[in-house]
């Protein structure tokens, strides 16, 4: 027993000493990487056009063998187009928009991968100006803008050999802003005549997808929107049939039923063309028939809740008891909510209330007071707020800038020449105003300071605008 015990000890000396000899010394040759360059972060590409990538790659191995090969995804159909060689040599035949790319090097010496990431943009010659929706003739056209001033005109009659819904009211653009690229999944335009008041349009290409009654899992007899908006999903959300809707988007993207509407959200109300949305879970409304603010929770889904809230006071005025047709309705900021409307009477009122979610949502009434200048709003007036609580609107042939807090009323510089205003917009946070006369679009300069100076004017477009979508 003494030997066994003496020939281990032995044994795991020998072992210790072995590893203690062992001082790490290793040495590791690392493959060299191949230089990469002239390769970009973007390419753009017509539709049918070939695209070649030629980067320059030089290695120091003089044992090196390189082969190449190019990924591009395309995550809606769940699949993947790899091209084999170099360069780079693609007819691109794909939907027209962009794609995540990948350059992969493969060195058969040693069996390393070394990997580029870069982007695709393909496009038409729709997918870089500017879509602008007027009214000719008492005809929805769809017109586009490029960007040298060009004007592609009736676009939706050319392509479909028919006119857009009339009344038209509105382009809106559907942005998924939580993907890397930020895709543009469509562009709808709408109007407020006939019982299937508007269309889904392709990117690129401008071709009908759907209506807006198809855009139902179940379609209603009648679809007539109010104002609509992109939800950061990348659907449709807003008033249709004054009751209150947002798309599908619990499902992936790239689904045909994404965006779909189901049922209304449930509730006795009939909602005045505009909500106020929030990144705050709350939405408010207007019930345009028993005239007093409404609100909706938004967990996720709205539920409405009437007028189950909490207001801090009614001396200005009581948010559930308001008696107003509305003409405009807007938050602006992070919570101050902005009305403007008509009494029995006739007396045009601004109302500005505070919206505020502390575990309930909560209204604050600021002030009910008699617009400065009611002379000034016509049936054609349009409205658009800005940051800082400024806002701008269209009366004959000027552009007035008010400020609700001093009620300055101020026209803007610009001579229209006499023409009728119909549109004005906000773009550009606020510092850009785009305007709209009879065959001409104006970009006007309000930033701090500014009162409308011409920054460019496009000219030569079918009828008078209503709403513009520009496509960078």
């Amino acid at each position: 027993m003494k030997k066994i015990i003496l020939v281990l000890l032995s044994a795991f000396a020998l072992v210790q000493q072995a590893c203690y000899k062992d001082k790490g010394n290793y040495e590791y040759n690392m493959p060299v990487a191949p230089t990469i360059s002239g390769l970009d972060t973007l390419y753009t590409v017509a539709l049918g056009d070939t695209l070649i990538i030629q980067p320059t790659v030089t290695t120091t191995d003089p044992n090196a063998r390189f082969f190449y090969s190019w990924t591009i995804s395309i995550p809606e159909q769940f699949r993947d187009t790899v091209i084999t060689g170099f360069p780079l040599k693609y007819a691109f035949g794909l939907d027209p928009k962009k794609y995540a790319a990948r350059m992969t090097i493969t060195d058969s010496s040693n069996g390393m991968k070394y990997f580029r990431e870069f982007m695709i943009d393909g496009q038409t010659e729709f997918s870089v100006g500017t879509l602008v929706l007027t009214l000719e003739n008492n005809t929805s056209q769809l017109n586009f803008v490029k960007p040298d001033g060009s004007v592609i005109s009736r676009v939706y009659r050319a392509i479909h050999g028919v006119d857009l819904p009339g009344g038209p009211q509105q382009i809106i653009p559907l942005v998924h802003q939580a993907l890397t690229t930020k895709p543009t999944f469509c562009y709808w335009v709408t109007g407020t005549e006939t019982n299937d008041a508007g269309v889904r349009l392709a990117t690129n290409t401008l071709i009908q997808i759907n209506t807006l009654r198809k855009n139902f899992f179940d379609p209603p007899a009648s679809a007539v929107p109010g104002q609509l908006e992109s939800k950061a999903d990348g659907v449709l959300r807003g008033v249709i049939n004054k009751k209150l809707y947002v798309g599908a988007w619990k499902t992936f993207y790239g689904f045909p039923i994404y965006g779909y509407f189901g049922v209304p959200t449930a509730g006795d109300y009939e909602l005045y063309r505009q909500v106020i949305f929030n990144q705050a879970p709350y939405i408010i409304g207007y019930d345009s028939k028993a005239k007093k603010v409404v609100a909706f929770t938004n967990f996720g889904d709205p539920a409405y809740i009437g007028t189950d809230y909490q207001v801090t006071t009614t001396t200005p005025f009581d948010p559930k008891n308001v008696g107003l047709d509305l003409l405009h309705f807007q938050q602006i900021g992070g919570n101050n909510c902005f009305a403007f409307g008509k009494a029995a009477d006739g007396t045009l009122y601004e109302l500005k209330f505070g919206a505020d979610f502390m575990g309930f949502i909560q209204l604050s009434p600021q002030y009910k007071r008699a617009f400065a200048q009611p002379g000034l709003i016509t049936p054609l007036t349009r409205w658009a707020g800005a940051p800082g609580e400024i806002f701008y609107f269209n009366s004959g042939d000027k552009i007035y800038r008010y400020n609700p807090l001093n009620q300055e009323i101020r026209p803007l510089i610009t001579d229209f020449g006499g023409k009728t205003v119909s549109m004005v917009k906000m773009i550009d946070n606020g510092n850009t105003l785009v305007a709209g006369i009879e065959g001409s679009l104006y970009f006007l300069d309000v930033s701090t300071g500014k009162f409308g100076d011409i920054v460019k004017k496009y000219d030569g477009i079918p009828g008078a605008p209503v709403d513009i979508a520009i496509k960078n």
